[in-house]
């Protein structure tokens, strides 16, 4: 597969190479767009995917309407009299909301919140240093010893991208979509029905009740077993791969603890709260006073336009900590955890397995110079190697 994909891309490049008028058409039409909707950072503001935009058009739609609403019936439905009992109110409110610390407050909780998220992409283990470990300790004499080392490596790191499915399923909703069940991983093959068998359901709600952390056992006995048959000569070596599997379970750990133990209630109800009751309170006390006499507010104006830029401001901080509170969910912003399985399991028994033989050693082209440059080189006829990789895959 790794070498379909590589001439796969080796034939895009050469058609691109054979088609510079239609590059130079694309270069054109490209740099249209640029002059329109900007480039590079001054895009960011024309995404709807994961935008500010799409989280908040529905809610500041229904407070620019609330807020008009009663701004109609404040100056087109009350008595003069009410609408000086209204306007005292409105000063109140005014002064009132400005001593609400909801910044300070907001600020700390979508700071905590972020920080926590990253953390938990940070701690989620790659299984690459494991395989690596493997491949490069758990060797055999040519022949039987050569097979049975190779299913060594591929059933311990199995174990390993099996105790992570079991440990992140129970926190990831993508993952326990796809995985709902133990039948579900036994019809993938990750998992073997007699395995299963021996680890349990896995569907206990309770907080410790997994059994995500027996795979790694497993793994720990097959590789002693095989110190002991002679497959891992290193002493030292076995010590560096038992170490990498316990950071493997470390990491599992620490990324359940967060789902385990989630920012404290009080503290989000509180930031929640404070914001509702600003935003409550300022739909009276942003309302514009009708000028009657002079010392009256000198601009009437029907449309509250600062208060939607603070909206936006605020809600689109609160919204930033309920998108990112949960990054095992299904929001835009969360943890694309199938891919990166995909991507895990790919990569570690490709590493631990043995399809092909590294390249053929030969001297590069910066042999015997004194100082190498990493530069173009003439002499390299890179368009002739490419057609050369291209017939090579055409014909073969």
């Amino acid at each position: 597969m790794f070498h379909m994909e590589f001439m796969k891309k080796i034939c895009s490049k050469v058609k691109e190479m054979e088609q510079p008028e239609m590059s130079k058409v694309m270069a054109g039409k490209l740099s249209l767009a640029d002059k329109l909707l900007g480039s590079g950072e001054s895009r960011v503001m024309f995404r709807w995917r994961s935008s500010l935009w799409k989280l908040l058009w529905q809610e500041l739609l229904a407070y620019t309407a609330s807020f008009m609403m009663i701004s109609m019936v404040y100056r087109y439905t009350l008595t003069m009299e009410q609408q000086v009992q209204l306007e005292k109110l409105i000063r109140w409110c005014r002064h009132q909301s400005t001593g609400l610390p909801i910044t300070f407050l907001l600020g700390f909780y979508v700071s905590l919140v972020v920080k926590r998220w990253w953390e938990q992409y940070c701690k989620l283990p790659w299984p690459d240093t494991v395989a690596i470990y493997l491949k490069g300790l758990v060797v055999g004499q040519p022949g039987k010893q050569r097979v049975m080392a190779r299913v060594i490596r591929r059933t311990v790191i199995r174990y390993c991208l099996l105790a992570y499915i079991l440990c992140i399923r129970r926190l990831s909703s993508r993952l326990k979509k796809r995985f709902p069940n133990m039948f579900e991983l036994v019809k993938t093959g990750i998992v073997r029905s007699d395995e299963a068998m021996r680890i349990g359901n896995e569907e206990s709600t309770e907080m410790y009740g997994s059994r995500w952390w027996i795979p790694l056992k497993w793994a720990i006995e097959v590789l002693t077993r095989a110190k002991k048959d002679g497959y891992i000569n290193s002493a030292p070596g076995y010590s560096h791969l038992m170490g990498r599997l316990s950071e493997f379970r470390g990491a599992l750990t620490e990324v359940a603890t967060y789902g385990y133990l989630p920012v404290p209630l009080v503290y989000t109800q509180v930031v929640h709260l404070a914001v509702y009751v600003y935003f409550a309170v300022s739909l009276i006390g942003e309302q514009w006073i009708i000028w009657r006499k002079p010392g009256d507010e000198e601009v009437d104006l029907y449309y509250p336009i600062f208060m939607t830029v603070r909206f936006l401001f605020i809600f689109g901080w609160l919204r930033v900590a309920e998108t990112l509170y949960n990054p095992f969910g299904e929001d835009d912003e969360d943890f694309e955890l199938n891919e990166l399985l995909n991507r895990h399991f790919k990569v570690a028994m490709t590493i631990v397995d043995e399809h092909e033989d590294p390249p053929e050693l030969k001297k590069d082209i910066f042999w015997n110079q004194v100082d190498p440059e990493l530069i173009e080189h003439p002499e390299l006829d890179v368009e002739e190697v490419l057609v050369d990789y291209k017939e090579d895959f055409i014909f073969h």
